[in-house]
């Protein structure tokens, strides 16, 4: 299968790389990752006691007097057919979503009957959950269809902050999404010594929890804003912020003129994952390093 899949035509079993070292080796998903990345010259993924056996939960809740908090539905880790159904949805290596869902960034759950995948702060202030399958949540009574359902109170905290802030640069995204698209790139130009990732989850969220601010003091910091009218209000908002709260350089990313293999223009660092190869080759600012 193009030297990027295997299949067993006496079992009939098949899968990734990942998928023939559990098999291989007896390993679950974390130690098939952890055994490839050493064989590859990586270090040990060293997996924190907590997310280690999973399954995820939203701990911290919103301050009092906030709006009141949403609870999250049971939150687990994703099976190897999840991820590599996630992975075909959104264009991010299943390497990229088994680290994602390894840091507690990224988790699994059932919502209304439904597979979800949900993006998760790590710290469990908030969380955003979409279909599997790709489509729009249904309506439900007075509440309209939309593409996610958040849980958690506190929308204003940059999801991943925490761990995000240990290296010397950010890269501030908006959305779930687009954070999965952010580590993909991460991975991709070999940066996550150096780069961590940020996401708020919405644009209309510009007013960023004050006791997230003292995290950007000295940080080079790039925002990763979306190609409309709300995504570039945020981001002027999002700038004046974190240079204000001691950010040693903030500066965004121009994803406008970007257009997907189907023709579709692109608006966000997801469409930048299925970038047309001609619109790459006539614009220089898509053919280098887009990570600070």
């Amino acid at each position: 299968m193009d030297g990027q899949r295997f299949r067993d035509h006496a079992s009939g079993e098949g899968g990734s790389v990942l998928d023939f070292i559990q098999l291989a080796l007896k390993l679950p998903l974390d130690g098939a990752l952890q055994w490839a990345r050493e064989q590859c010259g990586g270090g040990a993924v060293v997996l924190p006691r907590a997310t280690a056996s999973c399954p995820l939960r939203l701990g911290k809740q919103a301050a009092s007097g906030t709006a009141k908090v949403k609870p999250s539905p049971p939150l687990r880790r994703g099976s190897v057919a999840e991820l590599q159904a996630l992975a075909a949805l959104r264009g991010v290596s299943v390497i990229t979503l088994a680290e994602a869902q390894s840091a507690g960034l990224l988790a699994f759950a059932e919502v209304w009957g439904r597979a979800a995948w949900v993006v998760c702060d790590p710290g469990g202030r908030i969380a955003e959950g979409r279909r599997l399958d790709g489509l729009m949540w249904e309506a439900y009574g007075s509440m309209p269809a939309r593409k996610c359902h958040a849980w958690g109170g506190q929308k204003n905290w940059p999801v991943n902050l925490e761990q995000a802030a240990q290296r010397p640069t950010l890269a501030m995204v908006e959305g779930g999404p687009d954070a999965l698209a952010a580590l993909e790139f991460v991975r991709r130009e070999g940066v996550a010594d150096t780069v961590g990732v940020v996401a708020m989850l919405g644009a209309a969220n510009t007013l960023l929890d004050a006791e997230a601010l003292p995290l950007f003091r000295g940080k080079q910091v790039r925002l990763f804003p979306h190609v409309d009218a709300a995504g570039r209000t945020a981001a002027r908002e999002w700038a004046r912020v974190l240079m204000e709260a001691g950010a040693a350089r903030v500066d965004a990313f121009d994803l406008s003129g970007l257009e997907c293999r189907d023709g579709r223009p692109g608006k966000d660092l997801c469409d930048l994952l299925n970038i047309a190869p001609e619109c790459r080759g006539r614009s220089p600012k898509f053919q280098g390093r887009i990570m600070p």
